[in-house]
């Protein structure tokens, strides 16, 4: 468990991390919480199983929603539940790099609306989005203004990083400051937030292990790679290298991680964010307009 101020707490009172999870509850649970009123929002985490270069696990982009969108939830108790995370998300780009999956763009925009759809039918009428993959955010923001319309009810979505503003990342990630490396997928950010929550996630890579592997894209992207590519971008993919050289910079620059930095980070996500989810709260039962 994450020991921090900022987290698994609501004022100064403990409560279980569990109890603001969906598929940890029992249906007499949620028509109880229902009935009461209690729960007044739902939180969907969507992510991607996805390569992270050789130090991070494939689940971490849905596993860091998951996890803030557990924190937002538990500073707001009880009146915030946590859906059942998606999983997969949008990431054919990564498929050259092995173990990751993709969905079809349409595939998991019905996912998402599919599950939309599915809490609003219980009477939830208020609903963020936290999203952990870069490559989900287009899709979902495509279709917010007509989701809203199709399902009536107060919906938004947040990538969690975005909230992290420029002074935010200048503090806690030093590359960032110095070659305005940003949120960069599975460079120093994503390690860091990483070690903070699960240390047991994070491999042990030196560069000289990174370069005796000898990792190329172009040859990794073998011909049953080729054809998926074909059927998502409608081209035959012709590397430039490039990626070779990105995948090392985000491995070197991986390397200048802090866990401290990272718990900093989830923190100010989880501050920032809890303060949206309140104010959609407020403009459901007011009856007020959302976006504001």
């Amino acid at each position: 468990m994450i020991k921090s101020k900022h987290l698994f707490h609501n004022a100064d009172k403990y409560v279980n991390p569990d109890k603001v999870l969906l598929w940890e509850l029992t249906r007499k649970e949620v028509r109880e919480s229902l009935e009461k009123g209690s729960i007044k929002a739902a939180i969907l985490p969507t992510g991607s199983t996805e390569q992270h270069n050789e130090h991070l696990a494939l689940c971490t982009d849905f596993a860091m929603a998951t996890m803030i969108s557990q924190q937002v939830a538990l500073r707001s108790y009880p009146n915030a539940i946590v859906s059942t995370p998606c999983p997969v998300g949008y990431a054919p780009y990564h498929m050259g790099r092995k173990g990751t999956l993709t969905l079809r763009k349409e595939t998991f925009q019905a996912y998402v609306f599919d599950v939309l759809e599915s809490l609003t039918a219980h009477g939830i009428n208020t609903i963020l989005v936290v999203n952990g993959h870069a490559g989900n955010h287009a899709p979902i923001q495509d279709m917010l203004s007509n989701w809203r319309t199709d399902l009536g009810i107060t919906l938004d979505l947040v990538s969690y990083w975005q909230v992290l503003s420029d002074e935010d990342l200048n503090q806690y990630v030093p590359t960032h400051k110095k070659y305005r490396a940003g949120v960069n997928h599975a460079a120093e950010f994503e390690t860091s937030v990483v070690q903070a929550a699960w240390p047991e996630r994070v491999r042990s890579v030196n560069m000289n292990e990174y370069d005796d592997a000898k990792l190329d894209y172009d040859k990794e992207a073998d011909a049953s790679f080729a054809k998926f590519y074909i059927r998502h971008f409608g081209k035959p993919y012709y590397g430039d290298g490039n990626e070779n050289i990105t995948d090392r910079t985000r491995q070197e620059q991986a390397l200048c991680s802090n866990p401290e930095n990272g718990l900093a980070l989830i923190g100010i996500a989880t501050e920032k964010i809890s303060k949206i989810l309140d104010r959609m709260i407020c403009a459901s039962e007011s009856g007020g307009t959302w976006p504001e």
